[in-house]
């Protein structure tokens, strides 16, 4: 099932910025592709960032993002990323109710090459929260 993230632009202060032509073409590199995360408490909120540099000769747009639930939110650069610019995507992923292995997938829908999109993934294991016993022994 494919869900909205929820995206927040970034950043401080508005800056006026000259029309971005969005059809044409650019290339990207995102460092890491995969955020890693290890094991987790179920319920933990991890935040970290993938970074993406615009490698190409026009400016770089994200037209829109989705992903495979809605446990991530994501804070994106205000502005196109320039020529030769890397920024931030910030990610803010929320554990809870996903006990055991996970991968959540973000589809980033943009003006790259070849495909117009990107595809990044969060991956690690949620350790279930142990439930406390009652005092009748219980469960």
């Amino acid at each position: 099932m494919t869900s909205s993230l929820s995206a927040q632009s970034g950043g401080s202060g508005a800056t006026e910025q000259p029309p971005v032509n969005t059809n044409e073409r650019t290339t990207v590199q995102w460092l890491p592709d995969t955020l890693f995360f290890g094991e987790v408490y179920e319920s933990a909120i991890l935040l970290d960032s993938f970074m993406v540099t615009n490698t190409g000769a026009y400016p770089y747009v994200i037209r829109q993002i989705k992903a495979s639930c809605d446990c991530t939110v994501l804070r994106l650069p205000e502005r196109p990323v320039m020529p030769g610019e890397t920024a931030a995507i910030r990610v803010e992923f929320d554990s809870a109710g996903k006990a055991g292995p996970t991968r959540p997938g973000i589809v980033i829908y943009d003006n790259s090459k070849p495909n117009s999109r990107n595809i990044l993934y969060l991956d690690g294991y949620v350790k279930p929260r142990k439930k406390p016993r009652n005092s009748q022994g219980g469960r």
